[in-house]
């Protein structure tokens, strides 16, 4: 940079920094939730992550292009502000303008073009924010505690102004929100210039009209093979009400497409009463039956499978997980059911049906059914209430879902702690029903029973087998759980509820062979069979190993129930599906893709700079700052991950966590200030420069410590008002995230001793490695679970302690970072 500027830390340069990060990390999770309707949720996570590589491309840039640091450092920095705004713009009409769609990569080769389309439009906005930062650190070195800490405290704040943001101006007004925000970066910056603000001006003004106006060209284009779409395409079917909320986009519609009974017997000839449909996401429908306080419309509830359980018990008490449009809680009234509790994890449904849906629904929600805001197993921990029945039901309309859906989709309600949770809270003779499509060759119907075995095992049941009872219907799967073993007369009551309905029996204690595949017939008595052997402990192990999907219980650690894809048996599944490919696109396999879709990119952007730089006499820098930014992200998404279940909701851990932890990063970044440095590039670091290692040896400490204890204290803390949970998350990541947040700044201020001009080759790097480690940190806790991603987080943290005592020059006089 020009002499001129080395004196230029004034605030407005912080003030830009952190408004810089506050709009990146804001257009990331809006980029995320826009994709998760427009597409779905696990191709938003591919198309963002990979996007996000532009962030890294920008130290590749800068290395590439050295001219670009001999410029004036805060015009430059407004004007890529600007640009940031601009483009993030450009970038949302453009990705909408796009025509890929996931669902036709199947069959139209195209369609890879324009996922490749996707990446290079959406990861402009991105390279335009990394030029900013990679920029400040590198001609403010010196500053870069200071300065890191500004970037961590905007993006911290950025997780709450998303989810503000979200809620009073949707999903258009969030990205506008984002051109504002890197306007007012541009104006703190540089206020001045007229040139600048020739354009600065007339684009404010076009932002803030289009934030008015909300023009429908802007509007959200979502794949025709969604539900919504495929439900809006009926005669005379039309959208009644959108909402948003941060996490969810809820659309209310009338459609002949909405006639929602899963399981309905055939035997049932009478007609369902009127539904309106609810859609979330576009792709998740539920329906809402009109209910005017008569019993007898709602006749046809008598013959759906939900009402078995209250067929073999009593229903005093009853919780229904997750009712969403509340046909179980008008099938658990007209079964006679007395007190009902329902559990809404997403309030955005509950305030919809407790305000334009109250009268349609008949008050349903306020009316002999109690509704909890929160999920059911916390509220399960909290409460001593004991239910007579537990009912977990279905909940989407149009159909059994391929397991690619949700393949990637963590769900703590299906668990084998969640399934003890369950089973705690039953009566002595309560019963635990849970509900699924049938999905042959079959995998979530055995995962739920082998839930149900090991949950019976864990609380000390020596023979489960006598605890579960499972049916089918033409296309549902029902699984019973006892308190207490089947008796005879809960046997023939099931028996007897199955045959007049026509739904066939798949497992109760002692059943013969003879009794399965009677009714809705498949080649073979497959459900029975494999039911058989994944309860009897002799089998179980020996199924396991040779099913061709993973279908053993899954837990806490590792809540991914709709993952059953195993990598040792791709082979075997390749051919068993006729050498078809297409499977693998929808199921756990993408995040493989993902992967090395990542590493190839990353890899790229690493080796550029090689051919303007040259090799450098020492790669110690760039392997620690790839440690710090794989071990950043890796302990990042776990921790959201461990807190989902204590903060009662998804969007409440995502955002305390993440305000926490890169608040409290800010903090021991700007704290690393202490560590003394010389000021002449030729003297050897002093000793107290180097006593700062064993403090950060205290990280991957922290981080075991961590893994294996934070579940314990968390659900022991589960009890206390939220309030208090949102202060013991700050304060029991505290000591973690300050010590995370020193070794950036320590890294940047050790490179610029004697390779100042590799900064931003560092930046690219961390930024780089950094959406590796996202991926990663998925792809094992998908194998190996969530305590693992934490240990190879302190296993890398570890090695960047060595690395940065090799960069000081421990143990050696004057090496510095070059050897």
């Amino acid at each position: 940079m020009n002499e001129n500027d080395k004196h230029l830390l004034g605030p407005g340069l912080f003030a830009g920094v952190g408004l810089t990060s506050l709009a990146t990390l804001m257009l990331q999770v809006c980029l995320m939730r826009l994709f998760s309707v427009a597409l779905w949720h696990h191709f938003a996570f591919m198309v963002v992550s990979v996007a996000f590589l532009g962030f890294g491309a920008s130290g590749t840039f800068l290395m590439m292009v050295p001219r670009m640091r001999t410029l004036p450092l805060r015009p430059t920095l407004a004007c890529l502000a600007l640009s940031f705004s601009l483009a993030t713009l450009a970038a949302y009409w453009s990705s909408n303008m796009i025509p890929f769609d996931p669902a036709r990569i199947m069959w139209d080769r195209y369609q890879w073009v324009y996922l490749l389309a996707y990446y290079g439009v959406l990861a402009i906005p991105f390279f335009f924010a990394g030029m900013i930062l990679a920029l400040v650190y590198t001609s403010r070195a010196e500053a870069v505690n200071r300065l890191y800490a500004w970037d961590l405290c905007g993006a911290g704040l950025g997780c709450a102004v998303v989810f503000l943001t979200y809620t009073s101006a949707g999903e258009a007004g969030t990205v506008f929100s984002v051109c504002l925000l890197s306007i007012l970066a541009s104006l703190a910056f540089r206020s001045g210039g007229w040139k600048l603000n020739l354009v600065r001006g007339p684009w404010t003004l076009i932002v803030c009209a289009l934030l008015i106006t909300r023009p429908g060209f802007l509007d959200l284009k979502i794949s025709p093979y969604k539900a919504l779409k495929v439900a809006l395409r009926y005669p005379e079917a039309r959208i009644l009400e959108t909402r948003w909320d941060p996490t969810t986009r809820l659309d209310v519609i009338e459609s002949k497409a909405i006639r929602f009974a899963p399981g309905l017997s055939l035997e049932f000839q009478g007609r369902l009463p009127q539904q309106l449909g609810l859609c979330i996401d576009a792709g998740h429908l539920n329906a809402v039956t009109h209910f005017t306080g008569d019993m007898a419309p709602l006749a046809f509830a008598a013959s759906l499978p939900s009402s078995l359980p209250y067929v073999i018990s009593k229903a005093d008490h009853v919780l229904i997980v997750e009712p969403l449009g509340g046909l179980d809680v008008l099938v658990a009234r007209h079964n006679g059911a007395g007190k009902i509790v329902t559990t809404h994890a997403n309030p955005l449904v509950l305030r919809v049906m407790e305000d334009s849906l109250k009268e349609f629904a008949g008050n349903l929600y306020e009316d002999r059914a109690a509704a909890v805001e929160e999920q059911a197993r916390s509220f399960l921990l909290r409460t001593g209430d004991r239910f007579d029945v537990i009912q977990l039901p279905l909940t989407n309309t149009l159909g059994a879902t391929s397991s690619g859906l949700y393949g990637l989709s963590e769900d703590y309600t299906l668990t084998v702690e969640a399934f003890k949770t369950y089973i705690s809270a039953l009566t002595p003779e309560g019963v635990l029903a849970v509900t699924k499509y049938l999905l042959p060759p079959p995998r979530h119907e055995l995962r739920l029973v082998t839930l149900g075995c090991a949950a019976l095992e864990a609380l000390g049941v020596e023979h489960s087998a006598q605890y579960i009872a499972a049916v089918r219907s033409w296309g549902t799967f029902t699984l019973l759980v006892k308190r207490s073993p089947f008796g005879p007369q809960e046997i023939d009551r099931m028996k007897g509820f199955c045959s007049q309905h026509r739904f066939d029996l798949v497992y109760y204690p002692g059943m013969p062979d003879e009794e399965a595949n009677q009714y809705n017939r498949f080649p073979d008595p497959l459900y029975h069979e494999m039911t058989q052997k994944v309860i009897d402990p002799a089998t179980r192990e020996a199924f396991h190993d040779a099913y061709l999907f993973d279908v053993r219980p899954v837990t806490d650690d590792r809540p991914f129930f709709y993952h059953n894809f195993r990598i040792d048996k791709v082979v075997p599944l390749y051919r068993a599906v006729g050498d078809k490919w297409q499977l693998f696109l929808e199921g756990g396999y993408l995040v493989h893709l993902v992967f090395v879709q990542a590493v190839a990119i990353c890899i790229l952007l690493i080796c550029l700079p090689l051919r303007k730089a040259g090799r450098p006499a020492s790669s110690w820098f760039l392997a620690y700052f790839a440690l710090i930014g794989m071990a950043f992200m890796l302990t990042e998404i776990c921790l959201i991950q461990h807190f989902v279940l204590f903060l009662a909701r998804p969007v409440y851990a995502f955002s305390a966590v993440l305000f926490s932890i890169l608040v409290t990063s800010a903090l021991g970044s700007y704290c690393s200030r202490k560590v003394p440095f010389p000021k002449d590039n030729r003297e050897i670091l002093p000793k107290k420069s180097l006593c700062s290692i064993p403090v950060l040896v205290m990280t991957p400490i922290l981080l075991i410590v961590y893994a294996f204890l934070l579940h314990g204290v968390l659900t022991a803390a589960i009890v206390w008002p939220l309030w208090m949970r949102y202060g013991v998350t700050f304060f029991a990541l505290l000591p973690l995230g300050f010590m995370m947040g020193m070794f950036f700044p320590m890294g940047v201020r050790v490179l610029s001793r004697r390779f100042e001009h590799a900064i931003p080759w560092a930046w690219a790097v961390n930024a780089s490695v950094s959406v590796v480690g996202s991926v990663l940190a998925v792809l094992i806790a998908l194998s190996a679970g969530f305590t693992i991603v934490l240990c190879v987080a302190a296993g890398a943290y570890g090695l960047a302690v060595v690395v940065l005592w090799k960069m000081m020059g421990g143990g050696k006089q004057n090496t510095g970072v070059m050897e």
